[in-house]
């Protein structure tokens, strides 16, 4: 009965699973997640797991599809009408019927101008139809383990294209462990084949507002007006990689306020001295256990690895620990038998959960008496042994 409990238990909590503090800023946007690159843990979170409608962020799965599947960037094709008809209400990056491009011009346009019709040009091309590439794209989502992000075209205006901002950082942690993709990624400028110049132009917003341009190290915005102003990026704060997601912005006068709420972000982990500071180190006594008919009367459960998180000064003095455990183990419980967990809080957030195992044996008397018993066996044995040798080597010497 105990170990279903605690299999339930242990379920519940990767169900319930938080991970994060609300976001600390205020913001119009409708979902933020700002993920910790370099090791998954998402740092500060605003309805993470709302369903969010994509927009232009879906050109970032388009091109990454295209860099994961084709192997010759550089092969020209050439436009046709299907590739660029019926567009108009979408940003484009002027392809015309005939011109000679490479799949890495169209890369270029669909990722710096968020060009709909370098996109649809990739996805034609690729796969024979863009239903063909849109099942490509959703496969390489599942491949992510993306369960929550569906794909309906190649540009995003479709609003079947949707995801959430948890998933999208996801996304934007492995697509940039690329480096193609993180180039491109992070680039601002790019001249292609057929003469056309495209550009980034979030840089130009952020000096708009005298906001330090350089602080994002690469971004992919997106818009429609149901799904509101998008805003993925990237940025190295205090020798840590980030990454954020921007979803439903308001929209104001000049479009910009996704990038408004994304420096408000970034701004706040400048001033606030966001630091990776280790709160459990490996091999700290975390709780014990009373044992029954054992050996030990109490079990002591260790860390059996060092619990890193990031935060500020304030949140790390204002760290507590909450443990939710069996109350008694017997010889009968195994070895990686769950035993509940520790909930890691500042100010009564959860930000961590740590799920507590078995790591060593529990003997019982009986158990450890004959272990005892053998020993004593397997020793007089050996004294029996040596007794009779002696005995042996004294006769011969006489």
């Amino acid at each position: 009965m105990k170990k279903l409990l605690f299999i339930i238990l242990f379920f519940l909590v990767l169900i319930n699973k938080p991970n994060a503090l609300p976001l600390p800023v205020e913001v119009t946007a409708d979902a933020v997640v700002l993920m910790n690159l370099d090791n998954g843990q998402v740092v500060y979170e605003k309805n993470p797991d709302k369903s969010e409608i994509l927009a232009s962020l879906t050109k970032m799965m388009t091109v990454y599809t295209v860099i994961q599947n084709k192997e010759d960037l550089n092969e020209v094709i050439t436009i046709t009408n299907a590739d660029i008809e019926a567009l108009w209400d979408y940003t484009v990056v002027g392809l015309e019927e005939n011109d000679r491009v490479t799949y890495l011009d169209l890369i270029y346009g669909a990722m710096l101008k968020s060009g709909a019709d370098a996109a649809r040009a990739l996805a034609i091309h690729m796969s024979g139809s863009e239903a063909a590439f849109v099942n490509l794209m959703n496969q390489e989502a599942v491949k992510m383990g993306l369960r929550h992000t569906h794909f309906a075209d190649s540009f995003g205006g479709d609003d079947n294209n949707i995801s959430t901002a948890r998933e999208m950082a996801l996304f934007v942690k492995e697509a940039t462990k690329n480096d193609l993709f993180k180039k491109v990624f992070g680039t601002y400028t790019y001249h292609m084949s057929n003469g056309i110049q495209v550009y980034n132009d979030t840089r130009n917003l952020a000096r708009f507002y005298d906001f330090d341009p350089n602080i994002m190290t690469g971004n992919k915005p997106g818009f429609t007006t149901p799904a509101g102003l998008l805003l993925a990026s990237t940025a190295t704060i205090g020798g840590v990689n980030y990454a954020l997601i921007v979803c439903k912005s308001t929209v104001n006068e000049i479009y910009s306020t996704h990038v408004l709420d994304s420096y408000k972000v970034y701004n706040y982990l400048l001033d606030h001295q966001i630091e990776q500071r280790t709160v459990i180190k490996k091999g700290t006594v975390l709780t014990t256990i009373k044992v029954l008919d054992g050996t030990i009367s109490e079990y002591a459960v260790l860390s059996d690895k060092n619990i890193t998180l990031e935060l500020t000064p304030d949140e790390f003095d204002h760290l507590t620990y909450n443990y939710n455990v069996t109350k008694q183990l017997t010889p009968n419980d195994e070895v990686g038998e769950n035993l509940g967990y520790m909930d890691i809080l500042v100010n009564n957030e959860v930000i961590y959960t740590y799920n507590i195992y078995l790591q060593d044996k529990i003997y019982s008397y009986h158990e450890q008496s004959k272990k005892v018993l053998i020993m004593i066996i397997i020793l007089a044995f050996i004294i029996i042994i040596l007794l009779c040798t002696n005995l042996f080597n004294s006769k011969k010497h006489k």
